[in-house]
C-alpha cells in the first residue's frame, strides 16, 4: 500500500494535535530530534487514511498525494480517459459544468455521474441482503472504513459488504456494461479513494477536488463559458450517497423498513462503534451498518475544498435533491422501472469485491511495561495517572502510558511531567539560590573582616614608615654629631701635644673620645644602610598590601553587588 499522507518534518513542532484526532494509536510516532525538539511522523503501515491529521495540522507538516498531475500529464500526451464524478462535486464546485467542459476540450472521452453507481450500489446491497438473508453486515463506500477493518480489525471482514463502493460500481458499470475501453479518472472528494483503487485496480487515477482546484489556480486556467454535463442517463436517490446517512435512507427508500439499518458517521466516533460492534452479539447488530469516516459526509470529505461556512448551503442543495427525488408522482414508478432495468441487465457478481487482508502487526506490551512508563512519566500514584489533560494527544494518561509503553511516544511529550520536572527544576534553583545567598552573605561577610585588616595594615606600615623616616633623621644627626665630636678630640689631641708632659692624660681622653666618634659614625653608617634597606622593603610591602586591598575591595564591591540581586530574585520568585 503506497504512503499516500505524507510528512514535512521541518514544519512539524510536536503540538500533537494529529496524535489527538487520529483514531489509530499506532499511526503516529513521537520523538525528539537532535535539538531535543519533539516531532511526530505518520507510520504509513498502519494509517488508515481517514485524513483527520490534514485537518488538524496548522504547520503544513502534513499533506497528500493523489494523481491530479499524473492525470493532466497522460492527457496532455493522448493518453484516452474517461472520467466519473462523485456527486459532492456540485457542492465543492459552483461552476462544475464549465469545468466538465475544460476537461472534453483537454481530451476527456466521456464523464459518468456516481450518482448512478451510488443506486447501483444500493440495488446490489437489497438484492444481496435477499439472496443472502438478513445477515449483518457493514456498508463499505467509505475506503478509510475498508482499510480500517483490513489492517487493523480482520475479524470484521465477514460482516464487511462485499458490495463494490458507489465508485467501483460506476467504474465496472463503465467498463463492463457501457464498454469506454479507456483508462478511467475519479473526480473525487476522498483522499483514502487511492488506496481502493490500488487494491481493485478498477480506477487509475484518483484526482480530488482540492488537488484539482490548485491545479486550476496554480495554472492560471481560465473555465469555458460553455458548460456540460454526464453522458449516462438519470439516476435515482444515489446523489444523496455524499450525505451522513446517504446509503441509509436510499435503501430505506427502495426497501422499506423491512430490516434494520444503523448509521454512525465521524472519525472520533465510528472506529469505536466498530470496536464495539466487533464485540457484540450478532442479535444485537443491524442488518446494515451504513458507516461513514467523515463527520460531515462526502461533501466535506477529506480531499474536498473546505468551505467552513456552507454547511447549511449544502445541506440545502442535498435536501433539494431529496425532495425532488421523494416528491414527484413517477419517481417510485422510475426507480421501479431503474431497479427492473437493473435486474434484467446487470450481474450482481460483476459488482462484489473479494477482500484481502494486510494486517499490520500490534505491537505487545504486558502491565509491567506501563507501570515503567508510568514511572518514567513521573505518575506515581492513582491522583497523577488520573490527571488526563489531552496535552500529549491522548485521551487519558493510561493511553499515553500505552504509547510509551509501546515506544510511540516518549515521556518528554507528556505536559505534566513537562511542568513537574520544570518545577522541581526551579525548587531546586531556588534552593541552590538561597544556599547561595547564604554563602555570598559570609563570604560577603569574610571579605569585610579582610578588608578591614587591610586597612589597618595599610594603616600600620604607615606608620612604620613615619618611625623610619624620624630614625633617617637621628641617624642623620648622629653623624653630624660625631663629625663635630671627632674634630674637638683632634683639636685636642694637638693642645695635648704641645702642653708636652702635662698633656699626656688630656691626650689619652682626646683619643678615646675620637675612638667614640669614629664608633658612632661606623653605627650611623649601618643603621643607614639597614635604614634604605628597610625603606626598599616597606615600599615593596606597601605596594603589594596596596594591591591587596584594592583587589580585596573589588572583589567586596562584586559579592555584595551579588548578594543585593540574589535577594532582589528570590523576592521576585
Amino acid at each position: 500500500m503506497r504512503s499516500i499522507i505524507t510528512n514535512d518534518l521541518d514544519k512539524c513542532i510536536g503540538c500533537n494535535r494529529c496524535v489527538r484526532v487520529c483514531p489509530i494509536y499506532e499511526a503516529n510516532f513521537a520523538w525528539t530530534d537532535s535539538k531535543g525538539n519533539v516531532k511526530v511522523r505518520i507510520e504509513n503501515s498502519k494509517c488508515v487514511g481517514c485524513g483527520s491529521c490534514l485537518d488538524a495540522c496548522h504547520h503544513g507538516s502534513r499533506n497528500y498525494e493523489d494523481d491530479t498531475e499524473r492525470f493532466f500529464n497522460d492527457l496532455r500526451t493522448g493518453v484516452p480517459i474517461s472520467v466519473f464524478a462523485a456527486p459532492a462535486v456540485k457542492s465543492n464546485f459552483d461552476d462544475y459544468e464549465r469545468i466538465f467542459e475544460w476537461l472534453r476540450s483537454l481530451g476527456v472521452r466521456t464523464i459518468y455521474d456516481v450518482s448512478l453507481g451510488a443506486d447501483i450500489c444500493t440495488w446490489a446491497h437489497i438484492r444481496y441482503i435477499q439472496k443472502n438473508g438478513p445477515k449483518p453486515i457493514i456498508s463499505q463506500p467509505c475506503p478509510a472504513i475498508v482499510n480500517y477493518i483490513l489492517i487493523h480489525r480482520n475479524g470484521l471482514i465477514k460482516h464487511l459488504s462485499p458490495v463494490h463502493s458507489p465508485m467501483l460500481c460506476t467504474a465496472v458499470y463503465m467498463n463492463k456494461y457501457e464498454k469506454v475501453g479507456t483508462k478511467i479518472a475519479a473526480l473525487s472528494p476522498c483522499v483514502a479513494k487511492s488506496y481502493e483503487f490500488d487494491a481493485t485496480h478498477l480506477v487509475d487515477y484518483n484526482v480530488t477536488f482540492k488537488k484539482l482546484n490548485e491545479y486550476i489556480q496554480k495554472n492560471h486556467i481560465a473555465l469555458p463559458s460553455k458548460r456540460s454535463g454526464f453522458d449516462n442517463y438519470e439516476a435515482g436517490l444515489g446523489s444523496l450517497y455524499p450525505m451522513p446517512g446517504g446509503l441509509k435512507e436510499s435503501v430505506e427508500f427502495y426497501a422499506g423498513k423491512q430490516f434494520r439499518v444503523d448509521k454512525s458517521e465521524g472519525p472520533r466516533f465510528v472506529y469505536r462503534m466498530l470496536g464495539e460492534y466487533a464485540r457484540a452479539s450478532a442479535e444485537k447488530l443491524p442488518v446494515l451498518f451504513d458507516v461513514l469516516n467523515c463527520q460531515e459526509g462526502c461533501n466535506a470529505g477529506t480531499g474536498c475544498i473546505k468551505k467552513h461556512d456552507a454547511f447549511f448551503d449544502i445541506s440545502t442543495k442535498m435536501d433539494e435533491l431529496r425532495q425532488t427525488a421523494i416528491k414527484e408522482d413517477d419517481h417510485r414508478q422510475y426507480v421501479e422501472d431503474l431497479f427492473k432495468k437493473f435486474d434484467e441487465t446487470l450481474k450482481l457478481d460483476d459488482f462484489i469485491r473479494h477482500y484481502i487482508p494486510t494486517p499490520a502487526p500490534s505491537i505487545r506490551i504486558t502491565p509491567a511495561k506501563i507501570e515503567e512508563a508510568f514511572i518514567a512519566l513521573g505518575k506515581y500514584d492513582k491522583e497523577s495517572r488520573d490527571f488526563s489533560c489531552g496535552a500529549c494527544g491522548c485521551d487519558n494518561c493510561l493511553d499515553m502510558a500505552w504509547q510509551v509503553a509501546k515506544g510511540i511516544n516518549i515521556p518528554e511529550n507528556c505536559a505534566k511531567k513537562m511542568h513537574d520536572d520544570v518545577s522541581k527544576e526551579h525548587n531546586e534553583a531556588m534552593t541552590l539560590s538561597k544556599t547561595n545567598l547564604s554563602s555570598f552573605e559570609t563570604v560577603l561577610n569574610e571579605t569585610s573582616r579582610i578588608k578591614s585588616k587591610m586597612e589597618e595594615i595599610t594603616s600600620n606600615i604607615g606608620e612604620i614608615t613615619s618611625a623610619i623616616v624620624s630614625y633617617d633623621r637621628m641617624v642623620t644627626d648622629i653623624e653630624r654629631i660625631s663629625e663635630r665630636v671627632n674634630i674637638i678630640a683632634l683639636n685636642a689631641s694637638v693642645e695635648a701635644a704641645k702642653a708636652g708632659q702635662y698633656g699626656l692624660a688630656f691626650g689619652v681622653v682626646a683619643k678615646e673620645i675620637r675612638t667614640l666618634a669614629q664608633s658612632s659614625a661606623n653605627s650611623a653608617m649601618q643603621t643607614k644602610e639597614a635604614s634604605e634597606k628597610a625603606n626598599v622593603a616597606i615600599k615593596t610591602v606597601n605596594k603589594v598590601v596596596s594591591d591587596v586591598s584594592e583587589n580585596v575591595k573589588a572583589s567586596y564591591d562584586n559579592i555584595s553587588e551579588a548578594t543585593k540581586r540574589s535577594k532582589e530574585m528570590l523576592i521576585k520568585r
